[in-house]
C-alpha cells in the first residue's frame, strides 16, 4: 500500500493524466462528490459542471510538464501545490499555460480524494 504522501501525489498526477487521456470516469473517481474547481478566470464550478465542460470539449488538455510539487499533510487533510506547464485549448484558445494548481485532499478510509482545486497563472 502506498504511503499517504505517495498516494496523494499519485492521485494528483493521475488526475492530470486522465485529463489528457479524456478518461473522465477515472478522473471522477479521484475526486470527492462535493469537489469544486476554480478556473484561472476565477469561476468556480462543481464537479458535475466541470466534468460537463470537459465532456463537451470546452476545456481540452493535451499535455502537462511537471515542474514542482509540494505536499503538506495535516491528519486527514492534505494540500498539494504544483506548478506545471499545461498544453491546452481552453475555451478555444490553444497555448501553453504556466499553471499553479492548489488542491485540497481529504482522506476517506484509506483513500485520498481531491475535494477542491484552485488554478492560477504564475
Amino acid at each position: 500500500m502506498l504511503r499517504d504522501r505517495d498516494a496523494i501525489e499519485k492521485n494528483y498526477r493521475d488526475q492530470l493524466t486522465a485529463l489528457v487521456d479524456k478518461d473522465f470516469d477515472k478522473l471522477a473517481n479521484l475526486l470527492t462528490p462535493g469537489f469544486t474547481r476554480t478556473h484561472i478566470n476565477g469561476q468556480t464550478r462543481t464537479k458535475q459542471e466541470w466534468m460537463s465542460q470537459l465532456e463537451h470539449g470546452e476545456l481540452v488538455y493535451h499535455g502537462f510538464e511537471f515542474l514542482d510539487t509540494k505536499i503538506t499533510i495535516d491528519g486527514t487533510t492534505a494540500t498539494v501545490v504544483g506548478k506545471v506547464i499545461c498544453d491546452a485549448t481552453l475555451y478555444g484558445e490553444h497555448r501553453s499555460w504556466p499553471l499553479q494548481i492548489r488542491q485540497t485532499f481529504l482522506k476517506s478510509g484509506r483513500q485520498w480524494l481531491a475535494s477542491r482545486s484552485v488554478i492560477n497563472l504564475w
